[in-house]
Formats: structure tokens, sequence, C-alpha cells
């Protein structure tokens, strides 16, 4: 583990920045608060810093090039691994920590250094706009940074959530007293750091709403030059998935009607772009990140410390952990199976039936199966190559949701200079739908089909009552669950709602896909869902009380019979 002190002490704003902005205190190479208030342009230098630091730059391990340090898409593979939809397999696959080395996961190791390193940082980034925009206590903003204050907000507001939900004792709906996080803010004194008790649920909802409450008013009125920045249809959004944790459902009804105005869900043809598919934001993006062609992440280590590589299957040069190295991330073979034919959704992944059609002993790929690949992809071979050949894995469930950036499949490194979503307006119409139903079951329904019609026109509710055996939640949340699982799958919400729902995880069912000595059933929601803290945070922090370390179950589970 790295030997580092307190994370929630570093990001208390002490205002020791460096490298921020040229005028520094020659005595100490630091910026001082006065010096960061009054420099030309520094305040905007640090409102950029906000969103311009969330990916391609290795945060956590520098020169050490962790493939995994890439920033805020990192989360959501490291999330949904933790499931059971997304299956990173092959013989190298940088995320299968988070899916079964669950000792690695305790508060003496690097990995969960990790995640509490990345968010603390952004908050403390946060902290530091809003306290040189004179916002400290929810103040009103110095005249002519109230946007970037409002940024500043938002993005705590988001990272807080994440955090929540990640470290919570126990989910929302099932203990409502259930210790979440520690409270950083702007305002928080060294000595508060080092006896500063968890938020209960109810007290982090409370530091969050405040947060968002406040972006809210202070971005109603800015206009954002692309998706890349936060604006006020993206602080309703999160109000959206906060009143929908919090059960608040004509609340989460409310902000997630309001934060789709202005945009349109994806077509079939943007949906399965080979040139655009989940790469470049278009109208049903509401905010989202991208790297550069001068990030760190895609210059150094051949980029393969980058979303593309450990997502991307279609590039054309020798790189990749995904496409050549043996570590795709597949999806789960039962979720696959209940996604209907009728459905243009399931092109997304490779049919496992083109398994039958792989002959280990030929030459060359039989002509039918690279028929059948090019039906997904147009570089057949390459798909081939990377489940095949490369992770000793197979075919069925490779996913091509996610592409290369357009006409840049055999461009090194920019094929893999791409967008990733962090919201969409898919999901406020999916929360929208829930929180409806959950008042009036018959409107949730309406909702949920007028949905589902858009991606299978045969669609008819009730179909995916039993997707799944948990009955902890009615038919109809689970209805809406499985549309969420289809429709988010790989943007980083599979944790989350296995949590939120109270369900649990199969992996162990006859003909699963998952790794042989992971396939795991859990009837609740799993211990190794609920994050640990690193050591260092109980040292520094008296008032801290711990989660207890994850386990592994001793060996896979008996078949379940769905």
């Amino acid at each position: 583990m790295k030997k580092i002190f307190s994370i929630m002490i570093a990001a208390l704003v002490s205002l020791t920045f460096t490298g921020c902005i040229e005028e520094i205190d020659p005595q100490t190479s630091t910026v001082t608060e006065q010096q960061a208030k009054d420099a030309p342009g520094a305040f905007d230098n640090f409102v950029q810093n906000l969103t311009g630091n969330l990916t391609g730059q290795f945060t956590y391990g520098g020169d050490s090039h962790y493939v995994f340090d890439f920033g805020y898409p990192a989360f959501f593979l490291i999330r949904d691994v933790m499931g059971q939809d997304v299956v990173p397999v092959g013989t190298n696959n940088w995320f299968d920590t988070w899916y079964q080395d669950f000792a690695y996961l305790a508060p003496n190791y690097a990995r969960t250094q990790f995640p509490w390193t990345l968010y603390f940082g952004w908050i403390k980034d946060c902290n530091i706009v809003l306290t040189i925009g004179g916002a400290i206590d929810y103040a009103q903003p110095i005249e002519g940074r109230e946007t970037g204050v409002g940024i500043a907000y938002t993005l705590r507001a988001m990272y807080y959530f994440d955090m929540v939900r990640m470290y919570a004792q126990q989910p929302y709906a099932a203990n409502k007293e259930a210790l979440t996080v520690p409270k950083v803010t702007e305002s928080t004194t060294i000595e508060g750091v080092q006896h500063n008790p968890r938020m209960t649920w109810d007290e982090a909802f409370a530091f969050i709403l405040a947060d968002l409450d406040a972006a809210e008013k202070l971005l109603a009125n800015y206009e954002r030059k692309n998706v890349y920045t936060p604006d006020v249809s993206v602080v309703q959004g999160i109000k959206a998935r906060v009143y929908l944790e919090k059960q608040d459902w004509a609340n989460a009804e409310k902000y997630a009607k309001l934060a789709q105005e202005g945009y349109t869900m994806m077509s079939q043809e943007e949906y399965l772009s080979r040139d655009y598919g989940f790469n470049s934001p278009n109208s049903s993006w509401m905010f989202g990140v991208t790297f550069k062609d001068t990030d760190p992440n895609i210059v150094e280590n051949d980029g393969d410390s980058s979303w593309g590589s450990v997502m991307l299957l279609e590039n054309g040069f020798d790189c990749g952990y995904a496409a050549n190295y043996g570590g795709p991330n597949v999806i789960d073979r039962h979720l696959y199976e209940t996604i209907p034919a009728s459905d243009y959704r399931k092109q997304c992944w490779v049919d496992f039936a083109l398994e039958e059609l792989i002959d280990p002993d030929a030459d060359e790929i039989p002509a039918d199966l690279l028929a059948g690949l090019s039906a997904y992809s147009d570089y057949p071979e390459r798909i081939y190559a990377a489940g095949v050949d490369n992770a000793s894995y197979g075919l069925g469930g490779l996913s091509v949701k996610f592409r290369n950036q357009a006409g840049k499949a055999n461009v090194k490194y920019d094929a893999w200079v791409v967008a990733v979503p962090l919201m969409r307006v898919e999901e406020m119409k999916l929360i929208e739908a829930e929180a409806a139903g959950m008042q009036q079951e018959e409107r949730g329904i309406a909702l949920l089909t007028e949905f589902a019609k858009t991606r299978d026109p045969y669609y008819t509710y009730g179909t995916h009552r039993d997707a799944y055996y948990n009955t902890s939640t009615s038919q109809f949340q689970n209805e809406v669950w499985w549309q969420r699982r289809v429709e988010l799958w790989g943007e980083g919400f599979a944790t989350f709602d296995i949590k939120r729902l109270n369900k649990g995880v199969i992996r162990s069912y006859a003909g699963s896909n998952h790794i042989e000595g992971c396939r795991f059933n859990v009837s609740g929601v799993p211990n190794w869902m609920t994050w640990c803290f690193v050591n260092t945070e109980a040292q520094y922090n008296e008032s801290l009380v711990v989660n207890p370390d994850p386990t592994r179950p001793a060996n896979d589970s008996e078949e379940y019979a769905w």
C-alpha cells in the first residue's frame, strides 16, 4: 500500500496549491489564498481543472502507469464487475481484483487507497473553487464567479453521492441510520478532520441536496459550450438520482422530467453506429468526459492505461488490454439471453451461438463465422483475435457497445481519444418511470412501456418479471431494473442498483460465462460491495467507524435454476 497521510487532511482547503498558476510565493513555492483570489485568470483555471482532471491523468499512480488509473470512468468498471452483468474475462484483465480478489480490497491495500485518493482529490478541487469563489458555507459568491461556484457545488455533490453509496454500511432502504462517509468541506479544519464521524444517510442527503440547491440557482442561466461541463440539467439529473435513492418518488419524478428538457433519446442508428457508438456526444448525452490526444493516459504507456485500452476491441495496432493483451469485458450470459432478438440493443454483444462455429484446428477463421462477426463489426478478424486468440476466452458476449473514434481504428493512439457518457437522458426516463410507478403503478408501466418500445417494438410489460430471483422488489421495479441493466450496461450503475434494490448476485447457473472459482451466488447484497476505508484514515480520524473487511466465498455456488 502507498504510505501516505490522511487523504481527508489533504482534501482540506489549506490553499497550498502547486502548478495551477504562475504567481507563487518564492519562499514556499505554494500559492497563498490571497494570491489565488487575485491572480489574473486563476479562478477560471481552477474551475476548468474541475472537469479537466476527471479523466486522462495518472492521478493515483503517476509514472507507475496503473492500467485502471485513467480517471472517473474507471469506476464504472470497478463497480460493474463487482456484480454479475459485466464479466472481466481473459488472461490479463486489470479489473479482476474487484471481481474476485476481495482480500485486496481490505484497508491496507493499494486498491482500497485508489478510490479514496481520487475522490477526495476531486473534492479538494471543488473546495478550492468554493473558497476562492467566496462561497464558504453557501455565502453569495464573488461577483463574476457564480458559474464556477455552481459547477463546484454540482461536482462535489456528485462525488459525495457516489461515495455514500459505495461506503454506506447498509443501503438506505435497509437502514436509514446507517453510516456513510465523513464530510470535508471548504470550512472544515484540521482538528475537525481528526474528529470527523461518518454522516448518516439523512445527514448525507441533506448535505448533497444543499449543494445541488445552491448549484441549481447559480447555474439557472448558464449556457455551456459542450457536455463536458455540467449545467442546470445535470444538476437536476443528479437530484433525480438522489431522490430515487431516498425513495422520495415525487421529487425523483419531478427532477427526472425537468432534466430531460432539450434532450432526445438515442436512435437505433446512433446506438449501433460503428463510427460514433458511445464515443461521441449526441442529443441524448447530458454530461460526459473526453480523452484528449495530449493526455498522459494516451501518450504514455502506449495508451494502454485508458478507457479505450480496456473497453475497445477494434483497434488495428498491437496495443490495448481488451483487443490485444487478453483482457476484454463481456456481458453476463444470462442477461444477454433474456434480451429478445427484437430488441436492437442485443446487437451490442456478440451472440454466444457463434462459439459453435469456432474451429481450433483451422488455419483460417471459418467463412460462416467471419460472416457472423461481420454483423457486429467492420473488423471481424480483430474481434475474433481479441476473444479467441488473445484472451483464450471465446466470443460470446464480447462488447461492441463502445467503439473507437470514428475513422481512427488504425491510428495509434487516436483510436482511444474518445468521449464517455456520465449521464444520458435515457437514465432520466427510467428514473421517471420508476418514480411514477412507485406512486401509481399504472403510470409507471405506461412510461416504462413507452421507453422499452423505442428499443423493442414488440415489448410487452411483464416479460422480465422472472429474470431475477430476488423478490425484494415488486415485479414493476424488477422490470425497470432489467431495462437499466441492459440500457446502462458498462456505464457504472450495476452495484448502485444492486444495493439500492437490496438485490444479490447470481454468477453460477447452467452455461454461465463467469470465471470458474468466481461463480458466487449471494441472496443479499454481497459484503464486498461495502467498500473499506484505508487504514490511514482510521489512524488520523479518531471518530471514524470502519467497515468490515470483505470476504470471498470459499467455493463456487451450486448452479441456480432460473
